[in-house]
């Protein structure tokens, strides 16, 4: 079970990361057999909640950096190294919040599977009490 924690932790942490180098206008998409759009959700013709511009130039690498930082940090507490195990709760809650937030200023129809892998992890640490001792036994 940890094993499918930390794949979810380390996808939603390059899905928000991938906001920060968005598809250009004329690109085109990565291609299908390393996931295309679906693990690459941003792109500049996205039509974002905020006005382009620079509070959206400036939010959005806010966001994506401290929400990916925060799932990368949840993995080493997963994995025991470094970062102490009582973090890794709030690390999770934080990042999926600050994910939501960014998905929903760029939200699209790409945004789904982000938006999917922020809603397990809630539903883990809610709905399952997840932790790291539960996780690693």
């Amino acid at each position: 079970m940890w094993i499918l924690m930390l794949v979810l932790l380390v996808l939603s942490a390059h899905l928000n990361l991938s906001a920060l180098v968005p598809l250009q206008p004329g690109d085109p998409s990565p291609p299908w057999w390393v996931g295309g759009r679906l693990i690459w959700p941003f792109a500049v013709e996205t039509r974002t909640l905020l006005p382009q511009g620079d509070m959206l130039n400036a939010l959005t690498p806010i966001l994506a950096i401290v929400s990916a930082m925060c799932f990368l940090l949840a993995a080493t507490a997963l994995m025991r190294w470094l970062v102490p195990a009582e973090w890794f709760r709030w690390l999770i809650l934080v990042g999926a919040l600050l994910s939501i937030a960014l998905q929903v200023v760029w939200l699209s129809g790409w945004a789904v599977l982000p938006l999917l892998v922020d809603v397990a992890l809630l539903w883990a640490l809610f709905g399952q009490h997840l932790t790291i001792g539960s996780l690693r036994g």
